[in-house]
């Protein structure tokens, strides 16, 4: 007789841990409040300083990130460094993941440079971890005039030395991240024959218990009876794409509380550890494909007495999913992309607009081809707008009519530190200029010399009038390209206007009336400032 023990679960379902708040304590807080208000007393001309936190894994008992911002904070308070704003990337892998790359810090780092003067971070290997990394972001710091500070590494980067040294901390860094996944792969490699559950995160519809003081996979209810209805639909020929839909009215959550797809459907029917053994891959390098792991007898690895699919199930439902995948196999060499994808909205349900195609046997035997719009998702009866091309060109025209003569206009990030010495250098010649002309000055004297030094004096006065405070600062202009959004379209093609409009917002409402198709434009108000394009990335 079995008996089991149920012990914590290893992952919630109920909530994804992107979602975990942050939890501070009320001393914490006080804390915050007192450095906050040190921080406001420090002079204008502080140094300002973005705070850079980030952690791997954010779970509810975490603390790391609230002690990284306030030790951070102490620090910038100590070094009259002004702290004007905090990028916090939770359950993000340095590894993976580039500064550029990350929500918060990569949008500081793309979009708000003028801000700030250095980065401020609580170690090396919180802010970086790779060297391609850090060499990316020490050629950015010597572009935008910046600097990278860290609270526990001795660096900056105002000299090659100090640039070599920041080198070799990360490269000890990137190091020691190696070594964890030496560390991670052998233990994988040491339990992967065993039929017990040791490591690693449990696949969908299961989850880690301990049966006869041996942790196995055991059914999770919900998530068991999902996987069971995804076989039955399956197998009655619904497709991916369908299943999901229902998921989602349902709102069923996904193992990470996101929304269902086709191809997370596809994936949690052709894996195989839906049917309780162990597998191996799955990875995106994999393409997400799960494979047995099989023992010394070549036999599958079973982690489970309670398999959520059998052996024939799996089995018949890869089948049917084979008949679906060769059916469609039939349509793709005749597959084109969608124009204007995501810029053509079904007014009803809010959702894209795809173009398909059907084909027709005609009495003489050939088979004819149908081209036409609709809504994958609602697919409400009678939406079926035939003949794309002439809805594409009425979505160009109407784009050209409303912004086509706009002037492409680029973003450049502008240095105000030639313009900062500029006013120093008039304001230190005037200043040179009225001690001069002062009683006992050199220019104290009556006739020509004290005339053309109050003369030079003047010009200096009215030089510096006219001198713009906010060219001294670090920030964005912006450059008129003398070339307008049509001759933009003409040489980049439909695709060029397709990433303007998706950028810029730009949609279109697109709905049936009494069979007459119809369309409203929608465009932000903001508009112009979504068509800015930056020389960086455009």
């Amino acid at each position: 007789m079995t008996t089991r023990t149920r012990t914590r679960r290893q992952a919630t379902r109920t909530k994804a841990s992107a979602e975990v708040e942050i939890k501070w304590t009320t001393e914490e807080l006080a804390e915050l409040a007192e450095l906050e208000a040190a921080t406001a007393l420090l002079p204008e001309d502080a140094p300002r300083g973005l705070l850079s936190v980030r952690l791997s894994v954010l779970t509810e008992e975490t603390t790391s990130p609230v002690r990284q911002e306030l030790d951070l904070r102490r620090y910038a308070v100590q070094k009259g460094i002004r702290a004007i704003g905090v990028a916090r990337d939770l359950n993000v892998s340095a590894t993976k993941k580039s500064p550029f790359e990350r929500k918060e810090l990569g949008d500081w780092l793309k979009n708000r440079i003028p801000e700030f003067d250095l980065i401020l971070f609580w170690k090396l290997d919180r802010f970086i971890r790779r060297i391609t990394d850090l060499h990316e972001a020490i050629t950015w710091c010597q572009r935008y005039d910046k600097n990278l500070v860290s609270l526990n590494d001795t660096l900056d980067l105002d000299s090659p030395m100090a640039q070599a040294m920041v080198t070799f901390i990360a490269a000890v860094a990137e190091i020691e991240a190696a070594n964890t996944k030496v560390r991670v792969t052998s233990l994988w490699e040491h339990t992967k024959g065993s039929d017990e559950w040791r490591v690693g995160k449990p696949p969908y519809g299961y989850y880690v218990d301990k049966v006869d003081g041996r942790n196995r996979l055991v059914q999770y209810p919900d998530e068991a009876k999902v996987l069971r209805y995804m076989y039955r639909a399956a197998v009655r020929g619904v497709p991916a794409n369908r299943i999901a839909l229902i998921l989602n009215r349902a709102k069923v959550p996904t193992y990470s509380n996101r929304t269902w797809n086709n191809q997370q459907v596809l994936r949690n029917l052709r894996n195989p550890a839906v049917k309780g053994v162990r597998t191996e891959g799955g990875t995106k390098s994999a393409g997400y494909r799960s494979k047995p792991v099989l023992d010394k007898n070549g036999k599958e690895i079973m982690v489970t007495d309670e398999p959520i699919l059998t052996a024939e199930e799996f089995d018949k439902v890869g089948e049917a999913l084979d008949v679906r995948k060769k059916n469609k196999r039939r349509n793709e060499k005749n597959k084109r992309p969608t124009r204007f994808l995501g810029v053509m909205k079904h007014r009803d349900c809010g959702n894209n607009i795809n173009e398909t195609n059907n084909y027709s046997t005609l009495a003489t035997g050939e088979t004819k081809e149908y081209r036409y719009l609709r809504c994958p998702q609602c697919r409400k009866p009678g939406f079926v707008i035939p003949q794309p091309e002439q809805m594409y060109s009425w979505i160009a025209s109407e784009v050209i009519k409303s912004i086509g003569e706009h002037d492409v206009i680029y973003r450049e990030y502008s240095k105000g530190e030639e313009n900062r010495k500029e006013r120093k250098r008039i304001q230190d010649s005037i200043s040179y200029y009225m001690t001069g002309l002062e009683p006992g000055g050199r220019y104290d004297r009556e006739g020509f010399v004290k005339e053309r030094a109050q003369e030079t004096l003047d010009n200096l006065i009215t030089e510096l009038d006219k001198f713009d405070p906010e060219s001294t600062k670090d920030r964005w202009i912006y450059v008129r390209s003398g070339q307008t959004f049509v001759e933009h379209w003409q040489s980049g093609g439909v695709e060029a206007m397709e990433n303007d409009l998706l950028r810029a917002g730009i949609t279109f409402d697109v709905w049936k009336e009494d069979g007459e198709v119809l369309t409203d434009m929608k465009i932000p108000e903001d508009l112009l400032n979504r068509l800015v394009r930056t020389t960086d990335t455009d």
